[in-house]
């Protein structure tokens, strides 16, 4: 076998030739590297403006057949990146986060980091970071059940009204979730309804509270017919003093029988009990009784705020005017 030697000589580099070539045409390089910089810095100071979005919604989607039981959070705080324009308007209630875990259907409980690709923004901003950075969810088989609504209420009703009833249409609804929520399940609840301000019987159209629910509910709103009615309590205060009512610079003498009647007073029970009998003031008006002689008047009665009179016995008193 004849072997063969194969010599590979090293050329030296010629220096002076690539020197040449960098600096041919030198200026139009340079005008090049120079826009190539200016068009990078633009673009970076562009795209580097930052901002936090939070209490970000997160929906869970899972398989046919099995419903979401747990999730160790129901939003997420998002650190966004962009351009000035992109950022300036961006908000939590038009930003939501969607996972699918419906291909891993047989893992009952998944560890998920959260990921640019789940969320919908309506904007070209990128999601750079997550609080918290994953998300824990336990999956449990589907059930429904069909479960009584009931309407919940929230502030004070006016002094004196008080509820008689309420009631839901429909009175129940489906509601669909994971088993072992919804096993011990009695009831479903609306949202707040607010009583201020009411006084008389009123409908309202209000919404299933299930937004903070793992579970849905059809239908997922209900009418609300509420009947309220006033409270009243009576009280009679007896042998009050009746007073004439004359001008300061009358020096007349008025005489009246009886001298005293009783007050039947109505109101809220409240004010009924605080009620003190030297608060009711009962009077006869004399200031245009110009004749001396015997009348029949009508007594009246000043009140505290808040409280009618029914009923003066007797109704009428008879005065009589004399000169000094």
């Amino acid at each position: 076998m004849v072997k063969r030697r194969i010599r590979i000589s090293a050329r030296p580099v010629d220096l002076l030739s690539v020197w040449r070539v960098l600096c041919r045409n030198w200026l139009m390089k340079s005008l090049c590297l120079v826009m190539a910089f200016a068009v990078w810095q633009a673009i970076r100071e562009n795209t580097s403006f930052e901002v936090v979005v939070s209490a970000i919604p997160v929906t869970v989607t899972v398989g046919e057949g099995l419903a979401v039981f747990d999730q160790s959070t129901d939003t997420v705080n998002i650190r966004f990146r962009g351009s000035r324009d992109d950022i300036r308007f961006i908000s939590s209630d038009q930003v939501a986060v969607k996972i699918d875990i419906s291909k891993h259907a047989d893992r009952l409980r998944q560890t998920v980091k959260f990921s640019p690709r789940f969320v919908k923004a309506p904007s070209r901003a990128h999601a750079v970071q997550f609080d918290p950075a994953e998300i824990v969810v336990t999956v449990d088989r589907e059930m429904e059940r069909v479960l009584p609504v009931k309407a919940v209420f929230e502030g004070e009703l006016q002094p004196g009204i008080q509820m008689e009833r309420s009631s839901c249409s429909p009175a129940t609804v489906r509601v669909r979730g994971a088993e072992r929520l919804l096993r011990d399940l009695e009831q479903v609840r609306t949202v707040p309804i607010s009583l201020a301000g009411r006084y008389d019987l009123f409908k309202t159209h209000v919404a299933v509270d299930s937004a903070s629910q793992p579970w849905t509910a059809t239908p997922d709103r209900v009418m609300v017919d509420v009947s309220l009615a006033e409270r009243v309590a009576f009280r009679r205060i007896e042998a009050s003093e009746v007073r004439p009512l004359l001008a300061s610079d009358d020096t007349r003498v008025v005489k009246i029988r009886p001298e005293r009647v009783a007050v039947t007073l109505r109101g809220a029970p409240q004010r009924i009990a605080e009620l003190n009998a030297r608060d009711v003031y009962t009077y006869i008006d004399c200031t245009e009784l110009t004749e001396s002689a015997d009348y029949e008047i009508s007594v009246r009665a000043d009140v505290p705020p808040g409280l009618q009179v029914e009923k003066i016995e007797p109704a009428a008193v008879r005065v009589t005017v004399k000169k000094m």
